[in-house]
């Protein structure tokens, strides 16, 4: 009995030594025909095959018949390992975007479509679980059309690099928009929120959390173009869940909520997304943090009493939501569903969500409760009591770097 997979399939080849290529595939196409093939186009002998899929995992000859129309393959001639130069038979770097703790982001140009791509390439991973995989892993899961696309995900375990191919978004930043104009106008405010907004209560839904909301993590689709897309969800996780030696603590200190940083939360939860909506909103309106310190030590101060001020020029309306998210009982904040309810954005958060959390199949997501997180299951791993988080050390991501202080004293 034949499957699609019997049907023959044309794929795209890449490989170190020779120019790119077409193959067609059919159920019985094997590596020596492949082989064959290369001597017959290219005049080279190759001493030892090897072949990879998308993903850059190695494939045995029997895998050959689940590979789909369309999709690329990887191969070295000489029996080596494949490892991120292989992107540049793809790809022409055109200049670099940006560089941080996670790796260095470039701008890339197919060389035959001519489409533009952001690709991130991380060295010195150390296992397939590290954040940078997680990252792509949780993005893959998120197809929003107001969260960046990833295309491809290359994972060299040998070399222990990853590369990540995602969408361009070439508008700049929420914080780029704020150095260059200061502030904006609420109107416009109300545009960026509520795709933000929307963007996270869809996270939600699948039961993932940010948790590393801020300005320069929120990208313009183009520029005079007012879509936006949230990116870097490297240190996104699980609602209700805490992975092994993983601590809550994490983020962006001007960014973070008092219960991260009292080492009150004990397990993953949607309030952190809250509450950075309310400090991108806030900056967005005054141009400005709203929790400001001439050290570390009075930020952190300000942000557990929720010291900040308000300007005459905002709405009331404006005030009462950031008033509503600026709550340092994270179990009495207003929940994500609520704030694109609220009559300063006047929309209908709760029948989205309601929607969204209809279409979910993951079985974590019993309830939501009407005031913030997410109800788990009885039968759910997770048990706070056994969880203990250490206080006095909060880690916090300044400046691309990671800094410790001591809140103790």
């Amino acid at each position: 009995m034949k499957t699609q997979f019997d049907k023959s399939r044309i794929v795209n080849v890449y490989s170190p030594n020779i120019p790119p290529f077409k193959l067609t595939l059919t159920f019985k196409t094997t590596f020596n025909d492949i082989r064959n093939q290369i001597i017959q186009g290219w005049s080279v002998i190759p001493k030892r095959i090897r072949i990879f899929n998308q993903n850059a995992h190695e494939l045995i000859e029997q895998d050959l018949q689940f590979v789909l129309d369309g999709n690329k393959l990887y191969i070295t001639l000489f029996g080596q390992d494949l490892d991120a130069s292989i992107i540049f038979q793809e790809y022409e770097i055109v200049s670099e975007i940006g560089k941080g703790g996670q790796g260095t982001v470039l701008l890339a140009r197919h060389k035959f479509i001519g489409s533009y791509v952001a690709v991130k390439i991380t060295r010195d991973i150390e296992d397939e679980d590290s954040i940078i995989k997680r990252e792509s892993k949780i993005l893959k899961e998120l197809l929003h059309r107001n969260i960046v696309k990833v295309f491809q995900t290359l994972f060299f375990s040998k070399a222990k690099e990853c590369i990540i191919i995602m969408e361009y978004l070439d508008g700049g930043s929420l914080l780029q928009l704020i150095r260059n104009k200061g502030t904006i106008t609420e109107q416009e405010a109300k545009i960026y929120i509520k795709q933000i907004a929307e963007a996270l209560l869809f996270c939600h839904s699948k039961t993932f959390v940010h948790r590393d909301l801020k300005l320069e993590n929120i990208m313009l689709v183009s520029q005079g173009n007012t879509q936006v897309k949230l990116i870097d969800f490297g240190l996104a996780g699980v609602a209700g869940t805490q992975r092994e030696n993983e601590t809550m603590n994490v983020g962006t200190l001007p960014y973070m909520p008092p219960e991260v940083l009292n080492g009150k939360l004990k397990f993953v939860s949607p309030c952190v997304d809250v509450w950075g909506v309310g400090v991108i909103m806030y900056s967005l309106l005054y141009g400005k943090l709203p929790f400001k310190g001439r050290t570390n030590e009075e930020k952190v101060n300000n942000i557990l009493q929720c010291n900040f001020q308000h300007d005459l020029s905002v709405s009331d309306d404006a005030k009462d939501l950031i008033n509503r998210i600026f709550v340092s009982k994270h179990n009495q904040r207003i929940s994500m569903q609520e704030i694109l309810a609220h009559r300063w954005i006047g929309g209908n958060g709760l029948l989205q969500f309601r929607r969204l959390l209809k279409k979910s199949d993951n079985p974590f997501i019993n309830n939501v409760k009407k005031k913030n997180d997410f109800e788990i299951r009885k039968k759910s791993v997770y048990d706070e009591q056994k969880v203990r988080i250490s206080l006095p050390l909060i880690r916090y991501r300044a400046n691309s770097q990671e800094t410790i202080i001591d809140i103790s004293k």
